[in-house]
């Protein structure tokens, strides 16, 4: 591959890991927004994020790029990095990577104009990154709820990807795993692996049985009704992005234990996630 000047601006240790592993292999690699923690970049050259888009050909943002529709994802910066007019100009001519490419179309319609591909569309990339993520859901179950998995019982929301991996792990552990899932296709996929399978309507019905509940679906399925039937003692992480789908609000009421948790891979996995990103840039590059 012909290697262009690449900037890596915005994200957090996923980034850096990655603005490493270019840095690594002898591309040019400028850095923005990760003032916090410069002494982790090894190779590669940090600037404003202006210069550092107007020096490169090739621009990998964060997953996703904004948060708030304002402004870059770049929790590691000191400042606010604008996605304004500006930014968005800069970008012009250049090749951009971003993970939900369309967050940026959201913030203004200049941004459709560009040339930006989803690493985030990619299957390969949303199977590996859904694995690691169900590996930072065990490290965050095993950090946070005071009991072992085994013997617990826990419910997973949704059948996605991430319970396709995370299920079969906690039951490997002992968990005694349940699935709600609408299409009866997952619930009668999930029997076939051996777990039990319901209606989230069942689910509810049964919520005092769950010790853990581990929400992957981006839709309020676990609203305030279904929170005023869990046990107090109850533990619920909620994986699926904002604004997730989990009445924290509800819990919190309670007194529930009850969080989101975003981002796992660039947490727990930071290096493998990097990697992860780039196969899947240098991929989309080599195909042209």
């Amino acid at each position: 591959m012909d290697k262009s000047i690449f900037a890596v601006v915005g994200g957090d240790a996923r980034q850096i890991a990655l603005a490493n592993m270019l840095a690594a292999e002898g591309i040019t690699v400028y850095c923005s927004g990760f003032e916090h923690a410069l002494e982790q970049l090894v190779g590669t050259a940090s600037t404003d994020p202006i210069t550092a888009l107007l020096m490169a050909d090739t621009v990998i943002l964060p997953m996703p790029p904004t948060r708030d529709g304002r402004t870059l994802n770049a929790p590691m910066s000191t400042y606010s990095i604008m996605l304004d007019d500006e930014f968005c100009m800069t970008l012009i001519g250049k090749t951009v990577f971003a993970g939900v490419a369309g967050k940026l179309r959201e913030v203004s319609p200049n941004y459709a104009q560009l040339n930006i591909y989803d690493y985030y569309a990619d299957e390969s990339f949303l199977l590996r990154n859904a694995q690691a993520t169900a590996e930072g859901a065990l490290a965050e179950i095993i950090s946070n709820y005071p009991r072992t998995v085994c013997g617990s019982r826990i419910l997973l929301t949704g059948c996605g990807r991430i319970t396709r991996f995370l299920a079969p792990m906690l039951r490997s552990i002992g968990g005694k795993i349940s699935v709600a899932a609408r299409r009866q296709s997952d619930r009668s996929m999930i029997v076939s692996m051996g777990m039990d399978a319901m209606t989230f309507g069942k689910a509810m019905r049964r919520a005092r049985d769950f010790d853990i509940i581990i929400n992957t679906v981006p839709a309020p399925v676990i609203d305030k009704g279904f929170v005023d039937a869990l046990t107090p003692e109850a533990f619920l992480i909620d994986l699926a992005s904002a604004p997730g789908g989990i009445d924290l609000e509800a819990c919190k009421k309670r007194n529930i234990r009850a969080f989101q948790s975003l981002g796992l891979p660039g947490r727990y996995s930071p290096v493998t996630a990097a990697e992860i990103i780039k196969e899947t840039v240098m991929s989309i590059l080599e195909e042209g």
